[in-house]
C-alpha cells in the first residue's frame, strides 16, 4: 500500500478528526509532488529545500511542518526508513498575539441582526464559547433544557480533539435556544441536504454576516469574547476557564483571555509612590 494512504488509515484507526487527516493528506501530497524520489526517501537536504520554498503566515507553515514531522515519526516507528529526515528542520517563531475579541457593541448589533440558525450560532459562539465544529455537530439530544442547572454537552464527536465537556446554560441562551428542532441535528444545512452543517460554512456564514455590517471580526473572535468574559466573570479563575473553554492545555486558555486596560490601570495606580517628586537626573 502507499505510505501515505497507509498512514492515513492509521489516522482513521486512532480515531483522529476528518479535518486533520484532510490537512495530513494534502500536505503529504504536496510533499511528496515537490520530492525527485518517492516520500520514504527523502533526504534531511531535500526536505530543507521544500522547507525554503514554504511561504505564509508562521503558524501556517509551522503546520506543514508538523504533519511531515508526524508522518516520519511514524514512518520510522513502523520500520519503513531508519531515520527521520524531518527532525531539524527549521520552524518559524510564532509571534504570540494579544486576544482579539469582538467588541461588545458591535457583537450586540451582529445578534439583533440576525434570526433562525445564524442567530443561534452566534448566541453559541459567544455565550458558550462554542467553535464552529462544535455548533455545527450539535445534536438536539445535547441540550439539557430541563435539567437543573440547565447545561450543554459537547459531545467527543462534536469537539476538537474528542474531548467532552458539559457548558452550563444561562436563560438568556435557554430563551435563544427554544426555537431549534426537538431531535436529531440542532441546525440542518442551508442547501437542503441531510446531515448537520459543515463547521467551516459556519465560520464562513458568521463573518459574512459580521462584515455586512461593517464589523471586522470573525466567527473565532466570538470565542474569544466568550472565554475572556467567562474569565472575568469567574474571578478570573484560569482553571474553571480551561474546563468551560474544553482547552487540554492550560497554556492555550492564556492566550484566549484578555486582560482589560482599565483594570491594568486600576492596578497601576494602587502601586506606591515617592511623597515626594522626585529629582531629575541631568
Amino acid at each position: 500500500m502507499d505510505p501515505v494512504e497507509n498512514h492515513l488509515n492509521w489516522l482513521r484507526l486512532r480515531n483522529l478528526s476528518p479535518n486533520t487527516i484532510r490537512s495530513r493528506r494534502s500536505v503529504l501530497t504536496t510533499l511528496s509532488h515537490s520530492l525527485p524520489v518517492p516520500i520514504l526517501e527523502a533526504t534531511p537536504e531535500m526536505l530543507l529545500m521544500w522547507r525554503c520554498e514554504m511561504t505564509g503566515v508562521p503558524s501556517t507553515i509551522s503546520s506543514y511542518l508538523s504533519h511531515a514531522r508526524q508522518f516520519y515519526a511514524w514512518a520510522v516507528r513502523r520500520g519503513l526508513r531508519p531515520d527521520d529526515p524531518s527532525q531539524d528542520l527549521p520552524a518559524p517563531q510564532k509571534p504570540v498575539r494579544l486576544p482579539r475579541p469582538i467588541g461588545f457593541e458591535d457583537l450586540v448589533t451582529a445578534v439583533e441582526a440576525a434570526d433562525g440558525q445564524l442567530r443561534a450560532w452566534l448566541v453559541l459562539a459567544a455565550w458558550c464559547g462554542l467553535r464552529s465544529c462544535e455548533i455545527a455537530r450539535l445534536r438536539s439530544d445535547c441540550i439539557m433544557a430541563a435539567s437543573r442547572p440547565a447545561y450543554l454537552l459537547v459531545a467527543h464527536d462534536a469537539t476538537k480533539g474528542s474531548r467532552e465537556r458539559t457548558v452550563a446554560l444561562s436563560p438568556f441562551v435557554l430563551g435563544e435556544l427554544a426555537g431549534l428542532a426537538a431531535k436529531g441535528w440542532a441546525f440542518s444545512r442551508r442547501d437542503g441536504k441531510a446531515g448537520h452543517p459543515q463547521p467551516w460554512s459556519v465560520s464562513q456564514i458568521i463573518g459574512r454576516h459580521l462584515h455586512s455590517l461593517g464589523i471586522a471580526a470573525t466567527a473565532h473572535m466570538l470565542r474569544h469574547w466568550a472565554i475572556t468574559e467567562f474569565y472575568e466573570s469567574s474571578g478570573r479563575d484560569i482553571r474553571q476557564t480551561q474546563e468551560w473553554a474544553g482547552h487540554v492545555r492550560i497554556e492555550t486558555t492564556a492566550l484566549y483571555t484578555k486582560v482589560r486596560p482599565g483594570r491594568a490601570a486600576v492596578t497601576v495606580a494602587r502601586m506606591p509612590v515617592p511623597a515626594r517628586r522626585l529629582r531629575s537626573v541631568s
